[in-house]
């Protein structure tokens, strides 16, 4: 029996250093949906990637949403905001429409068969997104950025630039960023990468996120995947006290 706990003690351990020491570099490498079955080497990397022309989730759009009384709130907003508009939802109501939306069949019969064993321990997250979404730092080892309908600009950036980010940076969007709110703004990296429904972003652990409109025709609308190790899950369920101390500094 103590021979167990200790064996389970050093594969915790042991993940929680692999956890910790994610690559953090601007790389972007690329790959076509027929190119899928390298996705196990792409993660092992650790570094951001793209994967284009992607099968296409027959749910969660405009006439999706318009269509169900389940969604009838949504729609009625989602049809008198502007196309940068920013969902006024959190993200426990992300990861409710993502249960009510039933797209649950199309990720595991299209996606979850491709993902590496080791990296699908822990059940997938879906959250449903409308809109854009302000900076906020990601907690799961993995995480698909995957617009159904529209286009939007993800920005990306490493913890590497926390050093120069202002208080309050929780939520809002690095272009905003002024000299008057860091004196380091000139400083700060990041990756603004443009994807439309098809063209999938994988994130790995701790990197910061954001996204927003591409287009002023269509509003965006997203599905975020999270894909979990044991211990980034732990990681998760804890609250995040940089962000905690970002949006105190904004209160």
């Amino acid at each position: 029996m103590l021979l167990w706990i200790l064996l389970i003690g050093i594969l915790f351990f042991l993940g929680a250093v692999f956890y910790k020491q994610t690559v953090q570099e601007y790389k972007l490498n690329q790959i076509e949906w027929m190119q899928i079955g390298s996705i196990s080497e792409l993660m092992d990397e650790g570094t951001p990637f793209i994967i284009r022309n992607t099968p296409q989730s027959p749910v969660w759009n405009m006439m999706d949403i318009r269509s169900r009384d389940t969604f009838k709130e949504l729609a009625d907003w989602a049809a008198h905001v502007k196309t940068d508009a920013i969902m006024p939802w959190h993200s426990h109501m992300a990861t409710h429409y993502a249960r009510l939306a039933n797209m649950d069949p199309w990720i595991d019969e299209t996606w979850i068969q491709h993902i590496p064993f080791q990296r699908r321990l822990i059940p997938r997250e879906l959250q449903l997104w409308v809109g854009g979404r302000g900076l906020y730092q990601e907690r799961a080892a993995w995480v698909a950025v995957m617009p159904t309908e529209g286009s939007i600009i993800a920005t990306v950036m490493t913890t590497k630039e926390d050093k120069y980010l202002p208080g309050g940076w929780c939520g809002r969007f690095v272009d905003s960023f002024t000299q008057a709110d860091t004196p380091y703004v000139s400083q700060i990296k990041y990756l603004d990468i443009k994807l439309r429904a098809g063209t999938v972003l994988f994130l790995p652990a701790h990197w910061k996120l954001s996204w927003q409109t591409a287009s002023e025709e269509e509003l965006p609308f997203v599905c975020i995947m999270h894909l979990h190790t044991p211990i980034s899950k732990l990681a998760s369920l804890i609250p995040d006290a940089a962000a905690a101390a970002a949006a105190t500094a904004s209160a």
